[in-house]
């Protein structure tokens, strides 16, 4: 591969360089690559955003799920027979 062809990425290789740079993985060559493409294109700049914000929201939710909040059975029959009689109606 040429040094133009490692510099000058399309979106699919951008995509792939940046997991691979989540894994720390990349090279010196692919690290300048991917900086380049996310210089002039901002579709991968803001999808790049997208994943690392769903990333570290999923990783704040499974270090702190949330409290239970079921409903006893007695509630539950109550709500049944509220939206049956409704639809009899």
């Amino acid at each position: 591969m040429s040094l133009l062809q490692k510099i000058a990425i399309n979106c699919q290789r951008a995509t792939y360089l940046h997991e691979k740079n989540r894994e720390g993985k990349l090279d010196a060559m692919e690290r300048l690559g991917l900086w380049i493409h996310l210089l002039y294109c901002k579709f991968c700049k803001a999808f790049f955003k997208q994943i690392d914000v769903i990333e570290t929201s999923s990783k704040k939710l499974s270090d702190n799920p949330a409290p239970s909040s079921g409903l006893s059975d007695s509630k539950k029959t109550a709500l049944q027979k509220a939206f049956d009689e409704q639809l009899k109606k």
